[in-house]
């Protein structure tokens, strides 16, 4: 009994569908031509959905920041500096990245401080913060740096190398005129990041993303090979 209610339930709304598709067509014929055109409803229509592009899939804008990747290689120098994996923190926006890099000569760290990564610094891991709570203005290297910014953060996680870190932290960022940069890490529980170096010039740095190689190209490396 319940089938039987199914299938005429459905015969009569497929029924309702032809009809006024039927409706629909009868009005377009009966209609008087237009009187632009001189063309009936039908006509026109037929017109308006040739004229009609199709419809296209729009890929979505990427969102959140842009800039360094983990993997990413930097020209540092006359070194690289690769970067093994990030730390970002995130303060209802964008507060830094944090991009480890193992066998780096000049600097062992590379900090992106705005979204577009126009701002990086090169860094090296210090023990010449004190402990406690980071002053507002600190003598290290023979500079004096002031704070920038600081606050409380998410910390987000990506790519290995990396030194345990927890789900929110607290930041401070401090700088002079000269380019110096000292930023400083700290967790409840895990060990504090402190680092320090100097803000790199944008023509002194560049992402070198290496390009995919050519399928082709791979076919005849492996008969070389072979």
């Amino acid at each position: 009994m319940i089938v039987e209610l199914i299938v005429g339930a459905g015969l009569v709304m497929a029924g309702a569908a032809a009809a006024r598709m039927l409706m629909r067509r009868g009005e377009l014929e009966d209609a008087p031509p237009d009187p632009g055109t001189q063309k009936s409803g039908r006509e026109n229509e037929r017109e308006h959905e040739k004229d009609t592009p199709p419809k296209r899939f729009v890929t979505p804008q990427r969102e959140g920041p842009r800039g360094l990747r983990v993997g990413d290689v930097l020209l540092h120098g006359t070194g690289e500096l690769w970067l093994a994996g990030m730390i970002e923190l995130d303060e209802e926006g964008y507060v830094a990245r944090l991009f480890p890099s193992p066998g780096g000569i000049d600097a062992q760290w590379v900090a992106q401080l705005d979204d577009e990564a126009s701002d990086l610094a090169a860094l090296t891991e210090t023990d010449d913060v004190p402990e406690g709570e980071v002053p507002e203005a600190l003598p290290i290297q023979g500079r004096r740096v002031r704070l920038e910014r600081r606050g409380h953060a998410d910390v987000r996680r990506a790519g290995e190398h990396l030194p345990r870190t927890e789900a929110r932290c607290r930041y401070n960022i401090l700088s002079d005129a000269g380019g110096k940069v000292v930023i400083v890490v700290d967790f409840e529980s895990a060990p504090r990041i402190a680092l320090v170096g100097d803000r790199l010039r944008q023509r002194a740095a560049r992402a070198a993303r290496p390009e995919p190689e050519p399928p082709a190209e791979k076919k005849r490396r492996r008969k070389k090979r072979a």
